[in-house]
């Protein structure tokens, strides 16, 4: 019964996709989009997919998003029809993600996580590298890896859409830092980290600790009793919908950003929290490490700092200047809306592929 329901239900995307490209502008640019998820089921296929679809539109390109249950035999049937100047396939965790499974003109790979230090992933990045003309990837670290197989790799930070956000300032904030990430149990080095740095700012000032992500895993309600332990007050936030995540942010005073950098796929993050953070006005604090030094500045839109004395002692002071939290975090977004807002990457993204076309043409 699920196989004939999920057949039907193919059958009526398909029909939907071909209405879509019956209705769509025609334009000398066009792109093929195969996501690994849906828009709410994966943030990086909201922000690299979905959402820029409607930015490359607006640019001026032809864009078809594939639904990501389409068959393999509906993904090439639509490709036939459509016939693309370039196929973009975001990164491999969709089984159909492959680039000798199509005949298109480009083939674009698009990566902002470090699969491929998952052994199990390996060999399905490296052939996406050799199988692509252009891969783009979300941060340096990606980028080197991806650099071994394919000599044109660019980088391309993960943007978001600019939600045109109403809040209250972040220095009329009560002492909440935040530490948010999407599964707080599965990072259990950033988690010890910022239990080390609790317990070192506790003994500073009094503040309340929120971590998001958070489901009542023993081990997130043992991190929950240690902090009680050691005076601090620890709110345990389970996963909540985008909306919800960022209307809760409002609250907070200062947004942590641990990186484990001894966890090699931790290495491979790029700005995706950070661009919540920045959205609603919550000052970051974050490592001198990756790509962050090269976006934020130090003491002027956000906070990078390296062990746990410094982090407690920079967040210390950012709990006690509320005016320098009003600073950092309109510094911020002023930096946002000028590299991260998702029509400026959108244009980032439309130049790769258009020097891409133009290249074909000289060859």
């Amino acid at each position: 019964m699920k196989k004939i329901k999920r057949k039907i239900g193919n059958i009526a995307r398909e029909i939907l996709v071909r209405a879509e490209m019956i209705k769509s502008p025609k334009s000398q640019k066009k792109i093929v989009m195969f996501p690994w998820q849906s828009e709410r089921g994966s943030s990086s296929s909201r922000e690299r997919v979905y959402r820029m679809a409607i930015h490359l539109r607006a640019l001026g390109w032809r864009v078809i998003v594939a639904p990501y249950q389409l068959s393999l035999k509906q993904r090439q049937r639509l490709l036939k029809i459509e016939n693309p100047d370039i196929l973009l396939l975001q990164t491999i965790r969709h089984p159909l993600n492959s680039p000798e499974l199509y005949q298109a003109n480009h083939i674009v790979f698009d990566i902002d996580d470090a699969d491929f230090e998952n052994p199990a992933a390996l060999k399905s990045v490296i052939n996406c590298c050799t199988g692509s003309s252009l891969v783009i990837c979300g941060s340096t670290y990606i980028r080197d890896f991806c650099l071994q197989y394919n000599d044109r790799v660019h980088v391309v930070w993960t943007g978001m859409e600019n939600q045109h956000a109403q809040y209250s300032p972040p220095s009329t904030r009560s002492n909440i830092v935040a530490w948010g990430t999407s599964n707080s149990h599965a990072y259990s080095a950033e988690r010890a980290f910022v239990g080390r740095v609790a317990a070192i700012l506790i003994k500073k000032i009094e503040f309340e600790l929120w971590i998001y992500g958070a489901t009542n895993h023993p081990d997130l309600l043992e991190f929950q009793g240690e902090m009680k332990q050691i005076g601090v007050r620890c709110k345990l936030i389970a996963p909540l919908s985008f909306s919800e995540y960022h209307k809760s942010l409002e609250s907070c005073a200062v947004g942590l950003h641990p990186i484990s950098l001894e966890n090699p796929f931790s290495r491979g993050k790029s700005f995706g929290k950070l661009n919540s953070y920045m959205q609603r006005g919550v000052p970051v604090v974050t490592q001198r490490a990756l790509d962050y030094p090269e976006f934020f500045s130090d003491g002027k839109s956000a906070v990078l700092a390296d062990g746990e004395e410094e982090w407690a002692e920079r967040i210390e002071e950012l709990l006690r200047k509320p005016a320098l939290r009003d600073i950092l975090a309109s510094n911020a977004f002023s930096a946002f809306l000028q590299e991260l807002d998702t029509h400026t990457v959108a244009k980032k993204i439309g130049a790769l592929l258009e020097k891409e076309l133009l290249q074909n043409k000289i060859q």
